[in-house]
């Protein structure tokens, strides 16, 4: 029996139709298999699991930050100044961004102040945080304590650290705590944007005070001159003293 012209052209045009769609499916398959960088697997020549190759660097495993101390200093009428010296155990990882909180407690382990801050954390080394004129109230704070946000952003950094040095530091204590030095720069290169922190400490190596400053730039083959003060004389007699610096290394160049 043979099949009506009609029927032929209705099927023919079911086929094609079951054609285009199955070849759509087909294609979209493909594309939904096809190997990226946030598939969760490792192909396409990547390093480890979506990282290396074609896709962002592999960080490898990552350190937390290191708390190797943070105190807490006494100003006038209720201020308080606190510090820290964090590590970053992470030779080649850093952090453009980073927030964090320094709370200060009293004897009874009472939150009496939080101050919040942001800052950058280059690949290893140690670095101050510092803040000053912390209202604690009528509070006596007498420990401090740094969180740092969960949602840390870690990228690996490769760049050269630069030449600068710590030389000629000289510290007296009276009539005012003073701490001079010259930072230098041994590079041929301009260096800018330097955050020095310094530390003086007491015959059992505890932070006694800090100090902060942040110097514009200095020129290659240079020297900057640097002095640190504080208005009233320690209680605790100062032995030896730090310079910690850093330059923002995460910047693009």
């Amino acid at each position: 029996m043979a099949i009506p012209w009609t029927v032929k052209k209705q099927l023919t045009f079911l086929s094609v139709f079951i054609l285009i769609v199955a070849a759509g499916m087909l294609l979209v398959f493909i594309s939904l298999n096809k190997p990226t960088c946030f598939d969760g697997k490792q192909n396409q020549a990547e390093e480890g699991i979506d990282c290396g190759g074609p896709c962002q660097p592999c960080l490898g495993k990552i350190r937390d930050i290191i708390v190797v101390w943070s105190k807490v200093f006494k100003l006038d009428n209720g201020k308080y100044e606190a510090a820290a010296l964090i590590r970053n155990p992470n030779l080649s990882l850093a952090l453009p961004f980073v927030k964090y909180k320094i709370k200060l407690y009293d004897r009874k382990n009472i939150l009496v102040a939080v101050r919040e801050g942001e800052t950058f954390i280059n690949p290893g080394g140690e670095y101050v945080l510092f803040e000053t004129n912390i209202d604690a109230g009528e509070r006596s704070p007498v420990k401090a304590f740094v969180e740092f946000d969960k949602n840390l952003k870690w990228k690996k950094i490769e760049r050269e650290i630069p030449q600068i040095v710590v030389s000629n530091k000289s510290f007296t204590p009276l009539p005012s705590p003073r701490l001079s030095a010259e930072i230098s720069n041994t590079s041929i290169f301009p260096i800018e944007g330097i955050f020095a922190a310094a530390v003086v400490y007491d015959k059992d190596g505890n932070a006694v005070a800090v100090s902060s400053t942040k110097i514009k730039s200095i020129k290659g083959k240079s020297s900057y001159p640097v002095v640190f003060t504080w208005p009233t004389p320690f209680e605790k007699e100062v032995v030896s003293s730090r310079i910690f610096l850093r330059v923002n290394l995460t910047h693009e160049k």
